[in-house]
C-alpha cells in the first residue's frame, strides 16, 4: 500500500511516500480503507520531536474516515463495506496510509451527510472537545465558558458544543477572518481580539468581576497561564497540552482552581473504557446529520502532499482543520 512514513525526526521534508506492507488487524480490530485523513498539531509534533517515544518508522495521521474492508475473529459490530470514522491508536500507526487497522470499539457510523474529507477532520477534535466539556468540567446549562483560540480544531468544536448545551461561549481569536468566523459562523457569545484587548480584563469584564467557571486551553504556554487568571473561584481550567502551573499553585489553592489534562489519546492505548471513543462519535455523528455541529475543513490536501499539510498547519493561522485526501 502507499503510504507517508517518517524515517527520522524534523521538519516536514522527514515525510516520505513509499510502499509498505498492509497491517495486519488483531482479533477486536478492523482493517479500514482509508479515504479521508486529517492533520492535528499532534501529528507536527511528534513529527519533529524525538522525545515523542514513538518507533520509527512511522506513519501519522490520528483521524480517518474510510469503508471496513476486513474485521478480526471478535469483531461483531462492523462487517466488510460499511462506511466508519475513528481516531486510529496514537501510539501505533495511523491514517496517512491506503489502510489502517484500529480498535473496532472506538469506530463509529460515519455521519452520513458530509464527504469523507469532513467526516475525517472529527475523530481526534470532536473527542477532545466532548471529553474536556463533559468528563473534565461537567460543564452546565448557563454556565460562561472560555475557549481560547476558538477558531483553531479543537477549538471550533468546542465553541459548538457548549453553546449545545446551553453554555455562553466567550472566545478569543487574533485575525480578522478568524474573528469573524467565531462570532458569524459559530455563534459565539463574545469574541475577544487577543491581540488588541487584554484578554484577562475583557474576560472578567463581561462576568462582572468574577472570572468564569470554566475554561477550555487549546493552545498552552502563556495563554495557560493566562486562563489561570481568568477562572472563577471555584473554576475548571481544561488544557490539551502539557501545560505546567509553575509557582501558580498556590494562587489556584486560594481560589480552589481545579486544572485538569485532556489527552483523548489514552483509553484506547491503555485499553480504558475501550467502547467510550465509539460512543462519543456516534453522538457526534448524529449532531452533525441533524444539522446541529458543523465542522470546517479549509484546506485540503492529496496523501502525496501531507507535507504540505503540515506546514499548514504550522503556521498557526488554520480556520477549523486540514483534511488530507487518500482516496477520491
Amino acid at each position: 500500500m502507499r503510504a507517508v512514513v517518517i524515517h527520522e525526526y524534523g521538519g516536514p521534508e522527514v515525510l516520505k511516500l513509499e510502499e509498505r506492507p498492509e497491517p495486519q488487524a488483531r482479533d477486536t480490530e478492523i482493517l479500514v480503507e482509508v479515504h479521508a485523513t486529517s492533520v492535528n498539531p499532534v501529528d507536527t509534533k511528534v513529527r519533529q520531536n524525538s522525545s515523542a517515544q514513538r518507533t520509527l518508522p512511522l506513519i501519522l495521521g490520528f483521524d480517518v474516515s474510510g469503508v471496513v474492508v476486513r474485521c478480526g475473529s471478535r469483531v461483531t459490530q462492523w462487517k466488510p463495506g460499511d462506511e466508519v470514522f475513528a481516531t486510529p491508536n496514537l501510539f501505533r500507526n495511523g491514517a496517512n496510509a491506503e489502510y489502517v487497522a484500529i480498535d473496532a470499539r472506538s469506530a463509529a457510523r460515519k455521519p452520513a451527510n458530509v464527504d469523507h474529507a469532513t467526516a475525517a477532520s472529527l475523530p481526534l477534535v470532536s473527542q477532545t472537545a466532548w471529553e474536556a466539556l463533559h468528563l473534565r468540567a461537567r460543564i452546565q446549562p448557563g454556565q460562561t465558558i472560555l475557549v481560547q483560540a476558538g477558531a483553531g480544531g479543537v477549538g471550533h468544536i468546542t465553541v459548538q458544543l457548549a453553546r449545545l448545551h446551553g453554555c455562553r461561549v466567550i472566545t478569543t481569536a487574533g485575525r480578522a477572518e478568524s474573528m469573524a468566523f467565531c462570532r458569524d459562523v459559530l455563534h459565539a457569545d463574545e469574541v475577544i481580539d487577543y491581540r488588541a484587548e487584554d484578554v484577562v480584563k475583557r474576560v472578567h469584564a463581561l462576568t462582572a468581576g468574577h472570572g468564569v467557571p470554566v475554561v477550555i486551553d487549546t493552545v498552552g504556554g502563556d495563554t495557560f497561564l493566562q486562563s489561570l487568571d481568568c477562572a472563577a473561584l471555584n473554576g475548571q481550567i481544561v488544557t490539551i497540552l502539557g501545560s505546567n502551573t509553575g509557582d501558580r499553585g498556590r494562587g489556584l489553592l486560594y481560589r480552589n482552581v481545579t486544572v485538569h489534562y485532556e489527552f483523548v489519546g489514552v483509553p484506547t492505548a491503555h485499553e480504558i473504557e475501550p467502547d467510550r471513543p465509539g460512543n462519543i462519535l456516534t453522538s457526534i455523528a448524529n449532531l452533525v446529520d441533524g444539522g446541529l455541529l458543523r465542522p470546517h475543513v479549509s484546506h485540503r490536501f492529496a496523501l502525496e502532499d501531507v507535507a504540505d499539510g503540515h506546514r499548514q498547519v504550522e503556521t498557526g493561522r488554520t480556520v477549523g482543520k486540514v483534511a488530507i485526501i487518500v482516496r477520491r
